[in-house]
């Protein structure tokens, strides 16, 4: 099974704009969706395109068949359920740089050349940031900031990759991050993941 680590999926529903989120079971090879409408899906569902969110495999859309029906069991609360079937890949957006979310978030920032600055992050991915700010860096300048991608706030290292002049001493940085532990990428990957659904939702 392609899915490792997966509680929420996005089902496209056949008409354009509906979306209903869903809670994931995986149990073996099998693949069990719970949710609460089911009136927006319509009758068609042999091929719809569910979008799972994993925080081992990355973001994970798909073509499926679903088998809904009534659920009847008294211990969940959502009501409804479906058997989901996956006919076809569509692709994976994986850990690395590919899924993007945009964040607007303030932060403080230390650089080891020019100390303390103020920037904003405008975007945030597992690889890296793109922030902008009033200060003006180099390439290959690395930095550090704290941030809460969960209740503990972590201690991020990055390096500029690239910049970018947005209007006069008003800069754009695209950045990588540097020597991040496995356990707080994971905290970074299921931020972003948790981002595009609350986007997409």
């Amino acid at each position: 099974m392609i899915l490792k680590n997966c509680n929420t999926c996005i089902i496209n529903g056949a008409e354009a704009d509906v979306k209903v989120k869903a809670r994931v079971n995986c149990i073996d090879e099998r693949i069990i969706l719970f949710f609460d409408d089911n009136n927006v899906l319509g009758m068609k569902t042999d091929r719809l395109e569910v979008d799972f969110c994993d925080s081992q495999v990355g973001y994970v859309k798909t073509f499926c068949e679903l088998e809904i029906r009534k659920n009847t069991d008294p211990y969940i609360l959502e009501p409804w359920s479906a058997d989901c079937k996956i006919l076809e890949m569509i692709e994976i957006l994986q850990r690395q740089k590919e899924l993007r979310v945009r964040l607007v978030k303030e932060a403080n920032f230390i650089s080891e050349k020019v100390g303390h600055f103020t920037g904003v992050i405008q975007n945030i991915s597992v690889g890296g940031i793109y922030l902008t700010t009033n200060t003006r860096l180099a390439v290959d300048d690395e930095f550090q900031f704290q941030y809460y991608f969960t209740k503990t706030p972590q201690e991020i290292r990055a390096a500029i990759l690239r910049e970018t002049l947005i209007r006069d001493n008003h800069y754009g940085y695209g950045c990588k991050f540097i020597d991040v532990p496995k356990s707080v990428e994971r905290e970074i990957r299921q931020f972003v993941y948790r981002q595009q659904l609350n986007k997409m939702w």
